[in-house]
Protein backbone atom coordinates (compact mmCIF):
# COMPACT_ATOMS: atom_id res chain seq x y z
CA UNK A 1 0.00 0.00 0.00
CA UNK A 2 1.20 3.41 -1.18
CA UNK A 3 2.31 5.79 1.73
CA UNK A 4 0.49 9.02 2.00
CA UNK A 5 1.68 10.64 5.05
CA UNK A 6 4.42 10.90 7.53
CA UNK A 7 5.54 10.50 10.82
CA UNK A 8 8.19 12.62 11.79
CA UNK A 9 8.75 11.07 15.21
CA UNK A 10 8.59 7.38 17.18
CA UNK A 11 7.01 9.76 19.77
CA UNK A 12 4.24 11.71 17.57
CA UNK A 13 0.62 11.03 18.20
CA UNK A 14 -0.06 12.68 14.68
CA UNK A 15 0.89 12.35 10.96
CA UNK A 16 1.27 14.72 8.12
CA UNK A 17 -0.43 13.75 5.04
CA UNK A 18 1.29 13.87 1.74
CA UNK A 19 -2.13 13.63 -0.38
CA UNK A 20 -5.43 15.08 0.20
CA UNK A 21 -7.37 11.79 2.14
CA UNK A 22 -11.07 11.21 1.79
CA UNK A 23 -12.67 10.12 4.64
CA UNK A 24 -12.81 6.75 5.09
CA UNK A 25 -10.00 5.98 2.92
CA UNK A 26 -6.50 4.57 4.45
CA UNK A 27 -4.17 6.98 6.01
CA UNK A 28 -0.50 4.98 5.61
CA UNK A 29 2.46 5.54 7.16
CA UNK A 30 5.93 3.91 8.16
CA UNK A 31 7.33 3.90 11.61
CA UNK A 32 10.52 2.02 11.31
CA UNK A 33 10.10 -0.74 9.13
CA UNK A 34 6.67 -1.07 10.10
CA UNK A 35 4.01 -0.41 7.59
CA UNK A 36 0.69 1.15 9.90
CA UNK A 37 -3.01 1.76 8.16
CA UNK A 38 -5.53 3.43 10.31
CA UNK A 39 -8.94 4.65 8.92
CA UNK A 40 -9.76 8.40 8.13
CA UNK A 41 -12.64 9.80 10.05
CA UNK A 42 -13.10 12.75 8.02
CA UNK A 43 -11.60 14.41 4.84
CA UNK A 44 -8.32 15.47 5.98
CA UNK A 45 -6.39 18.20 2.76
CA UNK A 46 -3.31 18.04 2.19
CA UNK A 47 -0.62 19.04 4.12
CA UNK A 48 -2.72 18.37 7.54
CA UNK A 49 -2.23 16.47 10.91
CA UNK A 50 -4.53 13.27 11.40
CA UNK A 51 -4.48 11.74 14.98
CA UNK A 52 -3.21 8.54 15.54
CA UNK A 53 -5.19 7.97 19.15
CA UNK A 54 -8.23 9.62 20.58
CA UNK A 55 -7.21 12.36 22.34
CA UNK A 56 -9.12 14.70 24.84
CA UNK A 57 -9.44 18.40 25.94
CA UNK A 58 -5.69 19.57 27.09
CA UNK A 59 -4.17 16.85 25.69
CA UNK A 60 -0.75 17.51 23.87
CA UNK A 61 -0.16 17.46 19.99
CA UNK A 62 2.91 16.15 19.40
CA UNK A 63 5.47 16.66 16.44
CA UNK A 64 8.52 16.39 16.02
CA UNK A 65 8.87 14.70 18.97
CA UNK A 66 7.74 17.97 20.62
CA UNK A 67 4.74 19.58 21.59
CA UNK A 68 2.57 21.74 18.96
CA UNK A 69 0.03 22.84 21.93
CA UNK A 70 -2.95 21.45 23.61
CA UNK A 71 -6.34 20.73 22.30
CA UNK A 72 -9.21 22.62 23.02
CA UNK A 73 -11.44 20.07 22.27
CA UNK A 74 -11.32 16.77 22.03
CA UNK A 75 -10.34 14.92 18.72
CA UNK A 76 -11.03 11.37 18.07
CA UNK A 77 -8.42 8.65 16.14
CA UNK A 78 -8.27 9.42 12.28
CA UNK A 79 -9.90 12.64 12.91
CA UNK A 80 -8.19 16.50 11.80
CA UNK A 81 -6.08 18.18 14.06
CA UNK A 82 -6.06 21.61 12.95
CA UNK A 83 -5.58 25.79 13.87
CA UNK A 84 -9.31 25.31 15.32
CA UNK A 85 -8.98 22.48 17.67
CA UNK A 86 -5.07 22.98 18.31
CA UNK A 87 -3.64 25.99 20.67
CA UNK A 88 -0.58 27.21 21.25
CA UNK A 89 0.57 27.47 24.76
CA UNK A 90 2.79 30.12 26.48
CA UNK A 91 6.26 29.99 27.65
CA UNK A 92 7.68 29.87 30.62
CA UNK A 93 11.19 31.84 29.55
CA UNK A 94 12.94 31.23 32.70
CA UNK A 95 12.81 27.88 33.17
CA UNK A 96 14.61 27.47 29.46
CA UNK A 97 17.86 29.71 30.92
CA UNK A 98 20.82 27.23 31.25
CA UNK A 99 23.56 27.59 34.16
CA UNK A 100 27.20 28.17 33.63
CA UNK A 101 28.41 24.64 33.40
CA UNK A 102 25.45 24.32 30.57
CA UNK A 103 27.36 22.03 27.61
CA UNK A 104 25.84 22.26 23.82
CA UNK A 105 23.81 18.59 23.82
CA UNK A 106 22.22 19.02 20.15
CA UNK A 107 22.27 15.85 17.99
CA UNK A 108 24.27 16.82 14.79
CA UNK A 109 23.62 15.63 11.84
CA UNK A 110 26.47 13.13 10.20
CA UNK A 111 26.87 15.90 7.24
CA UNK A 112 28.85 13.94 4.12
CA UNK A 113 32.83 13.23 4.20
CA UNK A 114 32.78 12.28 0.62
CA UNK A 115 31.66 16.37 -0.26
CA UNK A 116 35.00 18.02 -1.22
CA UNK A 117 34.69 21.97 -0.53
CA UNK A 118 34.34 23.91 -3.65
CA UNK A 119 35.77 26.57 -5.51
CA UNK A 120 33.75 29.59 -7.04
CA UNK A 121 34.34 32.27 -9.40
CA UNK A 122 33.67 36.15 -7.77
CA UNK A 123 35.38 39.46 -7.29
CA UNK A 124 37.63 40.66 -5.04
CA UNK A 125 36.92 43.12 -2.24
CA UNK A 126 39.89 44.76 -0.23
CA UNK A 127 37.51 45.12 2.65
CA UNK A 128 36.53 41.33 3.36
CA UNK A 129 34.46 38.70 1.79
CA UNK A 130 34.51 38.32 -2.38
CA UNK A 131 31.47 39.60 -4.08
CA UNK A 132 29.79 36.91 -6.32
CA UNK A 133 28.11 39.79 -8.25
CA UNK A 134 29.64 43.30 -9.28
CA UNK A 135 26.94 45.83 -8.96
CA UNK A 136 26.71 49.60 -9.13
CA UNK A 137 24.04 50.34 -6.69
CA UNK A 138 21.94 53.20 -6.78
CA UNK A 139 21.19 53.91 -3.33
CA UNK A 140 18.52 56.68 -2.57
CA UNK A 141 18.65 58.59 1.00
CA UNK A 142 14.69 58.59 1.35
CA UNK A 143 11.56 57.88 -0.44
CA UNK A 144 11.48 61.29 -2.71
CA UNK A 145 14.70 59.76 -4.25
CA UNK A 146 13.56 56.56 -4.50
CA UNK A 147 12.22 57.13 -8.12
CA UNK A 148 14.93 58.64 -9.47
CA UNK A 149 17.64 55.95 -8.40
CA UNK A 150 14.91 53.77 -10.43
CA UNK A 151 15.12 55.78 -13.51
CA UNK A 152 19.00 56.20 -13.11
CA UNK A 153 19.62 52.45 -12.94
CA UNK A 154 17.48 51.41 -16.33
CA UNK A 155 19.72 53.59 -18.11
CA UNK A 156 23.19 51.90 -16.82
CA UNK A 157 23.35 47.94 -17.58
CA UNK A 158 24.98 46.19 -14.54
CA UNK A 159 22.86 48.94 -12.02
CA UNK A 160 20.58 47.74 -9.89
CA UNK A 161 18.50 49.87 -7.39
CA UNK A 162 16.52 49.75 -4.56
CA UNK A 163 13.27 51.11 -3.54
CA UNK A 164 13.38 53.18 0.22
CA UNK A 165 10.08 54.17 1.28
CA UNK A 166 11.65 56.19 4.59
CA UNK A 167 14.13 58.80 5.44
CA UNK A 168 11.97 61.75 6.54
CA UNK A 169 9.93 62.59 9.76
CA UNK A 170 11.13 59.58 11.70
CA UNK A 171 12.16 58.98 15.52
CA UNK A 172 15.56 58.52 16.10
CA UNK A 173 15.85 55.14 16.63
CA UNK A 174 13.85 54.39 13.23
CA UNK A 175 16.40 56.59 11.78
CA UNK A 176 19.49 54.55 12.99
CA UNK A 177 18.16 51.49 11.70
CA UNK A 178 17.83 52.98 8.30
CA UNK A 179 21.02 54.41 8.16
CA UNK A 180 22.40 51.02 9.16
CA UNK A 181 20.34 48.94 5.97
CA UNK A 182 21.59 51.72 3.49
CA UNK A 183 25.26 51.51 4.81
CA UNK A 184 25.26 47.76 5.05
CA UNK A 185 23.84 47.78 1.02
CA UNK A 186 26.46 49.58 0.45
CA UNK A 187 28.94 48.08 1.72
CA UNK A 188 28.21 44.59 0.30
CA UNK A 189 30.47 42.28 -1.22
CA UNK A 190 28.75 42.48 -4.04
CA UNK A 191 28.36 46.12 -4.65
CA UNK A 192 31.19 47.23 -7.09
CA UNK A 193 30.33 51.21 -6.69
CA UNK A 194 27.60 53.23 -5.25
CA UNK A 195 25.74 56.45 -6.65
CA UNK A 196 23.74 58.37 -3.75
CA UNK A 197 20.53 60.43 -4.56
CA UNK A 198 19.37 62.51 -1.94
CA UNK A 199 16.53 65.12 -2.24
CA UNK A 200 17.91 68.08 0.44
CA UNK A 201 15.81 67.81 3.39
CA UNK A 202 16.04 64.49 4.26
CA UNK A 203 16.89 63.57 8.00
CA UNK A 204 20.39 62.15 6.83
CA UNK A 205 21.79 64.29 3.52
CA UNK A 206 23.34 62.25 0.84
CA UNK A 207 26.71 64.10 1.42
CA UNK A 208 26.79 62.73 5.16
CA UNK A 209 25.66 59.13 4.28
CA UNK A 210 28.29 59.39 1.45
CA UNK A 211 31.21 60.42 3.89
CA UNK A 212 29.91 57.48 6.13
CA UNK A 213 30.11 54.74 3.50
CA UNK A 214 33.39 56.53 2.10
CA UNK A 215 35.08 55.80 5.70
CA UNK A 216 33.73 51.87 5.59
CA UNK A 217 34.69 51.15 2.12
CA UNK A 218 37.40 51.45 -0.88
CA UNK A 219 34.85 51.61 -3.66
CA UNK A 220 34.05 54.01 -5.64
CA UNK A 221 31.00 56.83 -4.08
CA UNK A 222 29.52 59.70 -5.36
CA UNK A 223 26.25 61.53 -4.56
CA UNK A 224 23.71 63.97 -5.66
CA UNK A 225 21.13 66.08 -4.11
CA UNK A 226 17.94 66.69 -6.56
CA UNK A 227 17.54 70.51 -5.28
CA UNK A 228 20.75 71.52 -5.28
CA UNK A 229 21.05 70.12 -8.72
CA UNK A 230 18.11 71.79 -9.76
CA UNK A 231 15.23 68.90 -10.21
CA UNK A 232 14.95 65.64 -11.40
CA UNK A 233 16.24 65.68 -14.60
CA UNK A 234 19.16 67.22 -13.96
CA UNK A 235 20.28 65.43 -11.44
CA UNK A 236 19.27 61.96 -13.20
CA UNK A 237 21.75 63.14 -16.33
CA UNK A 238 24.63 63.32 -13.48
CA UNK A 239 23.83 60.05 -12.11
CA UNK A 240 23.80 58.26 -14.88
CA UNK A 241 27.04 59.61 -16.26
CA UNK A 242 28.61 58.57 -12.73
CA UNK A 243 27.22 55.17 -12.86
CA UNK A 244 28.31 54.11 -16.33
CA UNK A 245 31.60 55.96 -15.41
CA UNK A 246 31.86 53.06 -12.77
CA UNK A 247 29.87 50.12 -14.90
CA UNK A 248 32.89 50.74 -17.59
CA UNK A 249 35.41 50.29 -14.65
CA UNK A 250 33.64 47.17 -13.32
CA UNK A 251 33.75 45.72 -16.78
CA UNK A 252 37.36 45.54 -16.59
CA UNK A 253 37.78 43.55 -13.34
CA UNK A 254 38.28 39.99 -13.59
CA UNK A 255 36.77 37.55 -11.53
CA UNK A 256 39.40 35.33 -9.51
CA UNK A 257 38.74 31.80 -7.74
CA UNK A 258 38.11 32.11 -4.01
CA UNK A 259 36.86 29.03 -1.49
CA UNK A 260 33.67 28.08 -0.13
CA UNK A 261 35.28 29.23 2.98
CA UNK A 262 34.50 32.50 1.65
CA UNK A 263 30.69 32.84 1.57
CA UNK A 264 28.41 34.06 3.44
CA UNK A 265 24.63 32.46 3.34
CA UNK A 266 21.64 33.93 5.08
CA UNK A 267 18.57 31.50 5.10
CA UNK A 268 14.87 32.29 4.87
CA UNK A 269 11.55 31.03 5.19
CA UNK A 270 8.29 32.44 3.81
CA UNK A 271 5.14 31.47 2.59
CA UNK A 272 5.78 27.73 4.62
CA UNK A 273 3.29 24.97 4.98
CA UNK A 274 4.00 21.62 6.42
CA UNK A 275 6.06 20.47 3.60
CA UNK A 276 8.61 23.81 4.75
CA UNK A 277 8.86 21.69 8.13
CA UNK A 278 9.15 18.13 6.72
CA UNK A 279 11.06 18.42 3.66
CA UNK A 280 12.44 21.63 2.26
CA UNK A 281 13.62 23.04 5.77
CA UNK A 282 15.64 19.83 6.89
CA UNK A 283 17.32 19.99 2.93
CA UNK A 284 18.42 23.44 3.76
CA UNK A 285 19.66 23.09 6.95
CA UNK A 286 21.38 19.66 5.97
CA UNK A 287 23.26 22.39 3.14
CA UNK A 288 23.99 24.48 6.22
CA UNK A 289 25.59 22.00 7.90
CA UNK A 290 28.12 21.18 5.00
CA UNK A 291 28.61 24.80 4.05
CA UNK A 292 29.82 25.23 7.79
CA UNK A 293 31.51 21.89 7.68
CA UNK A 294 33.56 23.71 4.51
CA UNK A 295 34.55 26.95 6.49
CA UNK A 296 31.65 28.71 5.27
CA UNK A 297 29.17 31.17 7.49
CA UNK A 298 24.91 30.70 7.53
CA UNK A 299 22.55 32.67 9.04
CA UNK A 300 19.40 32.14 9.85
CA UNK A 301 16.90 34.93 11.43
CA UNK A 302 13.28 35.44 12.17
CA UNK A 303 13.26 35.48 15.54
CA UNK A 304 8.94 35.04 16.09
CA UNK A 305 9.88 31.94 14.38
CA UNK A 306 11.97 30.29 17.27
CA UNK A 307 9.33 31.00 19.72
CA UNK A 308 8.06 27.16 20.50
CA UNK A 309 11.20 25.67 19.37
CA UNK A 310 13.58 28.32 20.96
CA UNK A 311 14.27 25.31 23.88
CA UNK A 312 15.60 23.03 20.78
CA UNK A 313 17.28 26.28 19.04
CA UNK A 314 19.63 27.21 22.04
CA UNK A 315 20.79 23.59 22.04
CA UNK A 316 23.33 24.57 19.37
CA UNK A 317 25.09 27.18 21.01
CA UNK A 318 28.45 27.08 21.41
CA UNK A 319 28.07 28.68 25.09
CA UNK A 320 25.90 28.86 27.82
CA UNK A 321 25.88 32.74 26.97
CA UNK A 322 24.95 32.36 23.28
CA UNK A 323 22.12 29.63 24.69
CA UNK A 324 20.66 32.41 26.96
CA UNK A 325 20.93 35.17 24.66
CA UNK A 326 18.66 32.91 22.19
CA UNK A 327 16.09 32.36 25.20
CA UNK A 328 16.13 35.79 25.63
CA UNK A 329 16.02 37.01 22.46
CA UNK A 330 12.06 35.40 22.24
CA UNK A 331 11.12 36.73 26.06
CA UNK A 332 11.84 40.14 24.43
CA UNK A 333 10.23 39.50 21.65
CA UNK A 334 7.24 38.53 23.30
CA UNK A 335 7.30 40.95 25.97
CA UNK A 336 7.43 43.77 23.36
CA UNK A 337 4.50 42.70 21.52
CA UNK A 338 2.58 42.37 24.95
CA UNK A 339 3.37 45.85 26.10
CA UNK A 340 1.67 46.99 22.84
CA UNK A 341 -1.66 45.18 23.54
CA UNK A 342 -0.30 42.17 21.04
CA UNK A 343 -0.18 38.51 21.23
CA UNK A 344 2.13 36.95 18.99
CA UNK A 345 0.44 33.81 18.63
CA UNK A 346 -2.47 35.60 17.17
CA UNK A 347 -0.61 36.92 13.97
CA UNK A 348 1.58 33.64 13.92
CA UNK A 349 0.94 30.98 11.64
CA UNK A 350 -0.65 33.59 9.11
CA UNK A 351 -3.96 32.50 7.33
CA UNK A 352 -1.84 31.08 4.77
CA UNK A 353 0.38 29.11 6.60
CA UNK A 354 -2.90 27.65 8.37
CA UNK A 355 -4.24 26.81 5.10
CA UNK A 356 -1.19 24.66 4.56
CA UNK A 357 -1.39 22.78 7.74
CA UNK A 358 0.43 24.84 10.27
CA UNK A 359 -1.65 24.97 13.40
CA UNK A 360 0.53 26.84 16.07
CA UNK A 361 3.06 29.00 16.15
CA UNK A 362 5.23 26.24 17.72
CA UNK A 363 4.46 23.77 14.54
CA UNK A 364 5.82 26.79 12.35
CA UNK A 365 9.00 27.39 14.64
CA UNK A 366 9.39 23.50 14.83
CA UNK A 367 9.24 23.88 11.48
CA UNK A 368 11.55 26.86 10.76
CA UNK A 369 14.37 26.23 12.99
CA UNK A 370 15.16 22.93 11.11
CA UNK A 371 16.50 25.14 8.21
CA UNK A 372 19.03 26.37 10.11
CA UNK A 373 20.93 22.84 10.46
CA UNK A 374 22.33 21.19 13.40
CA UNK A 375 26.33 22.80 13.97
CA UNK A 376 27.02 24.88 16.77
CA UNK A 377 25.67 28.56 17.08
CA UNK A 378 28.43 30.69 17.50
CA UNK A 379 27.01 34.16 17.42
CA UNK A 380 23.20 36.20 17.77
CA UNK A 381 23.73 38.92 15.94
CA UNK A 382 20.98 41.76 15.74
CA UNK A 383 19.80 43.39 12.66
CA UNK A 384 22.29 44.23 9.65
CA UNK A 385 24.95 43.69 11.89
CA UNK A 386 28.09 41.67 10.21
CA UNK A 387 28.91 38.85 11.96
CA UNK A 388 32.48 38.32 13.88
CA UNK A 389 32.47 35.07 13.81
CA UNK A 390 32.82 32.22 11.53
CA UNK A 391 29.91 28.90 10.96
CA UNK A 392 26.46 28.69 12.30
CA UNK A 393 24.96 32.57 13.60
CA UNK A 394 21.70 33.53 13.87
CA UNK A 395 19.87 36.92 13.78
CA UNK A 396 17.44 38.90 15.60
CA UNK A 397 14.60 40.12 13.22
CA UNK A 398 11.42 40.72 12.79
CA UNK A 399 8.54 38.27 11.74
CA UNK A 400 8.26 39.13 8.00
CA UNK A 401 10.69 37.72 5.63
CA UNK A 402 11.15 40.30 3.07
CA UNK A 403 12.40 42.52 6.26
CA UNK A 404 14.64 39.69 7.32
CA UNK A 405 16.33 38.80 4.20
CA UNK A 406 16.89 42.81 4.36
CA UNK A 407 18.37 43.10 7.71
CA UNK A 408 20.51 39.70 6.28
CA UNK A 409 21.79 41.39 3.03
CA UNK A 410 22.45 44.59 4.76
CA UNK A 411 25.17 42.05 6.84
CA UNK A 412 27.25 41.24 4.17
CA UNK A 413 25.13 38.03 2.89
CA UNK A 414 26.36 37.13 -0.50
CA UNK A 415 23.29 34.95 -1.07
CA UNK A 416 20.38 33.66 0.43
CA UNK A 417 18.55 30.60 0.45
CA UNK A 418 14.64 30.78 0.73
CA UNK A 419 12.54 27.53 1.34
CA UNK A 420 8.71 28.21 0.28
CA UNK A 421 5.79 26.05 -0.07
CA UNK A 422 3.09 27.64 -0.81
CA UNK A 423 5.50 29.65 -3.15
CA UNK A 424 6.66 33.35 -2.80
CA UNK A 425 8.12 35.45 -6.27
CA UNK A 426 10.74 37.79 -3.74
CA UNK A 427 14.09 38.72 -4.89
CA UNK A 428 16.46 40.95 -3.69
CA UNK A 429 18.45 43.45 -5.83
CA UNK A 430 22.21 42.97 -4.19
CA UNK A 431 22.38 39.73 -3.29
CA UNK A 432 20.19 36.84 -5.74
CA UNK A 433 17.83 34.92 -3.74
CA UNK A 434 17.44 31.01 -4.51
CA UNK A 435 13.59 29.95 -3.99
CA UNK A 436 13.33 26.09 -2.98
CA UNK A 437 10.17 23.99 -2.39
CA UNK A 438 9.19 20.71 -1.35
CA UNK A 439 5.58 21.27 -2.60
CA UNK A 440 5.62 19.49 -5.94
CA UNK A 441 2.02 21.57 -6.31
CA UNK A 442 3.76 24.94 -5.87
CA UNK A 443 6.69 23.73 -8.09
CA UNK A 444 4.32 22.87 -11.16
CA UNK A 445 1.95 26.31 -10.14
CA UNK A 446 4.79 28.46 -9.82
CA UNK A 447 7.76 27.64 -12.14
CA UNK A 448 8.56 30.76 -12.63
CA UNK A 449 9.63 31.49 -9.39
CA UNK A 450 10.99 28.52 -7.96
CA UNK A 451 14.24 27.65 -8.71
CA UNK A 452 14.73 23.89 -7.07
CA UNK A 453 12.24 20.95 -6.51
CA UNK A 454 12.73 19.22 -3.46
CA UNK A 455 9.77 17.37 -3.27
CA UNK A 456 11.45 13.67 -4.09
CA UNK A 457 11.78 13.81 -0.19
CA UNK A 458 8.30 13.31 0.39
CA UNK A 459 7.92 10.52 -2.41
CA UNK A 460 10.63 8.41 -0.88
CA UNK A 461 12.68 8.88 -3.85
CA UNK A 462 15.80 10.93 -2.30
CA UNK A 463 16.99 11.45 1.40
CA UNK A 464 16.99 15.19 3.07
CA UNK A 465 21.14 14.68 3.01
CA UNK A 466 21.59 13.67 -0.40
CA UNK A 467 19.06 16.85 -1.33
CA UNK A 468 21.48 19.23 1.18
CA UNK A 469 24.38 17.63 -0.94
CA UNK A 470 22.48 18.93 -4.13
CA UNK A 471 21.75 22.52 -2.92
CA UNK A 472 25.62 22.70 -1.95
CA UNK A 473 25.93 22.49 -5.94
CA UNK A 474 23.31 24.81 -6.67
CA UNK A 475 24.77 27.56 -4.27
CA UNK A 476 28.16 26.94 -5.73
CA UNK A 477 26.76 27.63 -9.06
CA UNK A 478 24.84 30.67 -8.12
CA UNK A 479 27.97 31.77 -6.49
CA UNK A 480 29.90 31.79 -9.72
CA UNK A 481 27.46 33.38 -11.44
CA UNK A 482 24.02 31.17 -12.47
CA UNK A 483 21.08 33.48 -11.77
CA UNK A 484 18.44 32.78 -10.16
CA UNK A 485 14.87 33.13 -11.61
CA UNK A 486 14.11 36.62 -8.64
CA UNK A 487 17.27 37.86 -10.32
CA UNK A 488 16.41 37.03 -14.06
CA UNK A 489 13.04 38.86 -13.32
CA UNK A 490 14.97 42.05 -11.80
CA UNK A 491 12.79 41.80 -8.51
CA UNK A 492 14.28 43.98 -5.58
CA UNK A 493 11.93 43.78 -2.51
CA UNK A 494 13.37 45.17 0.56
CA UNK A 495 11.53 46.33 3.91
CA UNK A 496 13.23 48.10 6.80
CA UNK A 497 11.81 46.72 10.20
CA UNK A 498 11.38 50.41 12.17
CA UNK A 499 11.06 48.31 16.04
CA UNK A 500 12.56 50.54 18.72
CA UNK A 501 13.56 46.73 20.40
CA UNK A 502 16.14 46.19 17.94
CA UNK A 503 18.29 49.39 18.39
Amino acid sequence: MKVNALLMNPADNVVTTVTEIAQGADVCFMKGCETIVLRAEEDIPYCHKVALEDLGVGSDVIKYGESLGRLVMPVGKGCWVNDQNLKSELRDYDSELAGADWQMCAQQSEGNSTLKPFQFWGYHRPEGRPGIRNHILLLPTCVCASESCRIVASQVRGAVNIVFNTGCSDVQANTDMSQKILTGFACHPNVYGVVIIGLGCETVPHRQLKEKISHLTKKPVVSFGIQEEGGTLKTIEKAVRAARAMAQEAGLQQKERFDASELYIGIECGGSDATSGIASNPSVGEMSDLLVDMGATTVMSESIEWIGGEHILAKRAATPAIHNQIIEVCRAYEAHLTAAGQDCRAGQPTPGNKAGGLSTLEEKSLGCIRKGGTRPIQEVLQQAVRPSQRGAVVMDTAGFDIASVTSMVASGCQAIVFTTGRGTPTGNAIAPVLKVTANERTFRMMEDNMDVDLSAVLRGEKTIPQMGSGLVSVVAEVASGRLTKAEAFGFSDIAVDHVCRFV
